[in-house]
């Protein structure tokens, strides 16, 4: 299935998992906030939330600065 992460495509296996997702691209899980099609998806959430053909995922990275 083909998906996007911030808008760049990415080829899944059926039944991948927003943390499948996460690892095919190497994206470590702190500090980050996700969102499925718009929803915020905690972090707890992320190994049991299945991803369908066609899903927009969105990641933002916290960060520091002034």
């Amino acid at each position: 299935m083909k998906i996007t992460i911030n808008e760049v495509s990415l080829e899944l296996p059926e039944g991948s998992t927003l943390q499948d997702a996460l690892d095919a691209k190497d994206i470590k899980p702190q500090g980050i906030a996700t969102a499925l099609n718009g929803a915020v998806v905690p972090a707890i959430l992320r190994p049991s939330k299945k991803l369908a053909d066609g899903d927009s995922i969105v990641i933002i990275k916290a960060f520091y600065g002034g």
